[in-house]
C-alpha cells in the first residue's frame, strides 16, 4: 500500500469532478481513492474549512494547514502538489528534504524556468519520482496518434499548427506539451508575441496568452495559437503534416483524422498524389486518464524510469513559453 499526501485542496485536487459535465476522474483524490494500492493518509490547505470539509467526504483522518508540519509527521511514497504554480519550487524542496520517494505535480513545474531546471535536477538527484500533470498524454487518442508518428504512419514531420486557449502557463501549456511529445524533441528557437488585450490572473498571478512559431531541433517547424477573451472559451487542436500524410486533431481534443497522399485522388492531374482520408476515429469512450497518470507513477516507483510526463520533457513546455513571452519583450528570436 502506498501512502499518499495531498497538498492543496483546490479544483483539481477534488472539487473538479463535481462538475455534471466531466464523466472521468479528473481529480488527484479521485484518482487515488479509485486506485487499490494507494491511501491517502494526509491532506493539507491554508482554508482550515476546505480541509475539514473534504476530510469529512473523503474519509481522511490527518488534516493539516501547514504543509511542512504534514511533512514532517509522516511519511508519504507518493506527495501530490495541487496548489498555484508560484509555490511548486519550496514545496516540491521540502518534499525532497522529507524523504518523499514520487512527486505528481500539476503544471507548469514553475513560472521561472530556473526554478523548474532546479525542482528537476534536485528531483533527479535524489532519485525523487517527478510527474507533472499533462493530462493529454495519458489520453488514449493522443497515445494512438503518437503511435501512427512511430510507425511512420504520414512520414517524416515537417509541420504542425495548434490551436488553443488563453493563458500559456494554465491553458495553453497543454497544447504546447503535445506538441513537444509528438515531435519527440527539444526546441531550438522560438520568436512569438503575447497577448496584451485579454491577460489571464491566476492566484494573484498574471498569465498572459500569445501567438508563436517554435523550431524543433528535429526540424519540425511549429505554430502555435493561444489567445482568447477568456479562460471559458476552450479550443485544442492540432494539425500535424509530414512527407507522406497528415494527422488532424480536432473537436477539442476527441477526433482525429488520418490522411495519406494516394495516387487515387490525383484531381491535380495525371502522375500528381494528393491527400485521402484513411481513417477517422472519435473518442467513444474516455479512458480514464488522471488514473493511468499515478499507475504510471506506481511502475516507476516499482520498476524504475520516468513517467510519460516527467520532469525534463515539462522544461521544454516552460522554455517554450518563457522564449515566447521573452522575444516580445525583446522583439527577436529567443535561442535555447
Amino acid at each position: 500500500m502506498y501512502n499518499v499526501g495531498i497538498i492543496g485542496l483546490g479544483q483539481i485536487a477534488y472539487h473538479i469532478d463535481k462538475d455534471p459535465n466531466r464523466k472521468i476522474i479528473w481529480s488527484h483524490i479521485k484518482a487515488y481513492q479509485y486506485i487499490n494500492n494507494t491511501n491517502i493518509t494526509a491532506i493539507c490547505d491554508i482554508n482550515s474549512q476546505i480541509v475539514d470539509e473534504i476530510g469529512e467526504e473523503c474519509h481522511i483522518k490527518l488534516r493539516y494547514t501547514d504543509y511542512e508540519k504534514m511533512l514532517k509527521e509522516n511519511k508519504f511514497d507518493i506527495v501530490s502538489i495541487c496548489t498555484p504554480i508560484q509555490t511548486h519550487y519550496e514545496i516540491v524542496k521540502k518534499c525532497v528534504e522529507a524523504g518523499v520517494k514520487a512527486i505528481f505535480c500539476e503544471k507548469t513545474l514553475s513560472y521561472s524556468l530556473k526554478e523548474a531546471e532546479e525542482i528537476e535536477k534536485l528531483c533527479r538527484e535524489n532519485n525523487v519520482i517527478l510527474g507533472v500533470n499533462y493530462i493529454l498524454r495519458w489520453d488514449n487518442l493522443n497515445i494512438e496518434i503518437k503511435k501512427l508518428i512511430e510507425d511512420n504512419a504520414i512520414g517524416k514531420i515537417y509541420t504542425m499548427v495548434g490551436y488553443g486557449a488563453t493563458a500559456l502557463h494554465t491553458s495553453t501549456s497543454h497544447l504546447i506539451d503535445l506538441m513537444v511529445y509528438f515531435s519527440n524533441s527539444d526546441p531550438q528557437y522560438v520568436i512569438g508575441e503575447k497577448q496584451e488585450d485579454f491577460i489571464r490572473v491566476a492566484h494573484g498571478v498574471k498569465d498572459c496568452g500569445g501567438i508563436g512559431l517554435i523550431k524543433f531541433k528535429s526540424g519540425v517547424m511549429a505554430f502555435i495559437k493561444g489567445v482568447s477573451s477568456s479562460p471559458f472559451k476552450y479550443m485544442l487542436e492540432l494539425d500535424i503534416l509530414g512527407e507522406n500524410g497528415r494527422i488532424k486533431l480536432y473537436n477539442n481534443g476527441l477526433t482525429y483524422d488520418l490522411y495519406q497522399y494516394s495516387k487515387e485522388i490525383n484531381t491535380a492531374g495525371s502522375n500528381y498524389e494528393s491527400l485521402k482520408l484513411i481513417k477517422t476515429v472519435n473518442k467513444e469512450n474516455e479512458n480514464q486518464r488522471m488514473v493511468e497518470a499515478i499507475l504510471d507513477l506506481i511502475n516507476c516507483l516499482e520498476n524504475g524510469g520516468k513517467p510519460l510526463a516527467n520532469g525534463e520533457s515539462s522544461l521544454n513546455s516552460i522554455k517554450i513559453i518563457e522564449g515566447l513571452k521573452l522575444s516580445s519583450d525583446i522583439g527577436n528570436v529567443v535561442f535555447f
